[in-house]
């Protein structure tokens, strides 16, 4: 009896021990991402409830942008399989890169997204990612820190002046020209109607392009990005714009040179009244330590002309599965998990992350931590693509260029965007 049961003990102690690594062995999904993306994740805090909730654990290696680029295409080359999800941006995704992502159709028919799924996704902001670029084609990256720029504007000042929020980019000038103040009787505004972001770089390319997008503007001609699309009549009106609020006083002048950060500290310390920029940035006017315009800012869609539905430039990363990855399903449940609605509130009220649902942006409760909530309901839904075009960022430098001479009044606009016509065409070739 006795023997029998050693017997036995050992034959399941041997079983036990054989089985153990196999039950010990935890699930893995590793991750390369930006590190701004990690922090909006309270630095792994999110990564850590998925842990609890799945078992499975987040490995995550993060490079800045110059360099995240270049490292994704290296490992996607030589086929490695070291990483599971990347995030990639607009700047560098081009439908190239397709073969080496897989395509998302069959894991989102295994397990769908939650809450509405796609569908509850800014079209624009989903279509960025897309293969072709067309409501139809291939998905290939789900966004998980997208954004729209949108309109900023002192509403005290406003209603001081009786003048509503303004709708169209000509109201938004005239707007403007009607709160440029010279508060102190010097002869010189101390309130400027407006900033913008005219640094001589893509930044302020894409700043000129948060005027020329609403007015049906494209950089490159869709649906193949292979001419320029931006010398247009449209085009040339929104840059003499530009050019027009410099030379009479109602933009701040040091907007011919001013990045984003600039333009926040204009509008921070009460310099300029309104300006158009990235929804994120409420964070630092709305900091009585940083501000002194806190609770004074009013946030709606950037102006556009009514009749452009798709007008505002989607920008920002998306979430994709490497197709050397053998931990596909792991990878999906992240990237449902961080796209979820509930996470994209978590992210956006605890870090300012962008938001990409619609439904986020509806949502009351969201609203009321989130106060740029209302102008992205508008904005999410008016989404346009941006080309995934290998040449792109070199057309941005070409505009940024030509831009900058225009605005600061160098030569006129119709010669500016004509010029660099030309040259984006030369280079495109």
């Amino acid at each position: 009896m006795m023997k029998w049961q050693g017997i036995g003990f050992a034959a399941l102690l041997t079983a036990a021990v054989a089985q153990t690594p196999a039950l010990a062995q935890q699930k893995t999904v590793t991750w390369v991402t930006h590190p701004a993306i990690l922090k909006a994740t309270g630095d792994g805090e999110l990564l850590r409830k998925f842990e609890q909730q799945t078992g499975i654990k987040v490995e995550v290696t993060t490079f800045p942008t110059d360099a995240l680029g270049p490292k994704i295409n290296t490992e996607f080359v030589a086929g490695s399989d070291a990483y599971d999800i990347v995030s990639t941006a607009d700047a560098f995704w081009t439908s190239s890169l397709a073969r080496f992502v897989e395509p998302l159709e069959a894991l989102m028919q295994k397990k769908p997204l939650p809450a509405g799924g796609l569908a509850d996704f800014s079209p624009g902001f989903v279509q960025q990612f897309r293969v072709p670029q067309t409501p139809d084609g291939k998905v290939y990256g789900i966004p998980n820190r997208m954004s729209v720029d949108i309109l900023y504007y002192r509403k005290d000042l406003l209603e001081a002046a009786g003048l509503p929020v303004p709708g169209t980019l000509d109201a938004y000038v005239e707007t403007a020209r009607k709160l440029t103040k010279d508060t102190n009787g010097d002869g010189r505004p101390d309130i400027f109607g407006m900033v913008y972001q005219g640094i001589q770089s893509q930044q302020g390319a894409l700043d000129w392009y948060d005027w020329a997008a609403p007015l049906g503007v494209d950089i490159l001609t869709p649906p193949d990005w292979k001419a320029p699309a931006f010398n247009t009549p449209a085009a040339v009106k929104s840059l003499e714009m530009r050019r027009k609020v410099i030379a009479e006083g109602i933009a701040s002048p040091g907007s011919l040179s001013y990045s984003f950060d600039d333009a926040i500290n204009a509008m921070a310390q009460g310099n300029a009244a309104m300006t158009i920029m990235s929804p994120a940035y409420f964070v630092r006017l709305e900091d009585p330590k940083a501000s002194t315009v806190s609770g004074k800012i009013g946030y709606a869609p950037a102006p556009r002309d009514p009749s452009v539905k798709n007008a505002y430039f989607a920008r920002g990363w998306a979430l994709m599965i490497n197709k050397a990855s053998k931990r596909k399903d792991e990878a999906w449940e992240l990237i449902s998990f961080l796209t979820s609605p509930e996470n994209q509130i978590w992210m956006a009220v605890n870090q300012g992350n962008p938001i990409s649902r619609i439904s986020v942006a509806k949502d009351a409760a969201f609203a009321e931590k989130v106060p740029v909530a209302g102008a992205l309901v508008d904005a999410l839904a008016n989404a346009k693509i941006q080309p995934n075009a290998p040449a792109l960022p070199r057309a941005y430098d070409v505009l940024a260029k030509h831009l900058s001479a225009a605005q600061g009044g160098q030569v006129p606009a119709a010669k500016a965007l004509a010029d660099a016509d030309q040259e984006v065409r030369a280079l495109i070739k």
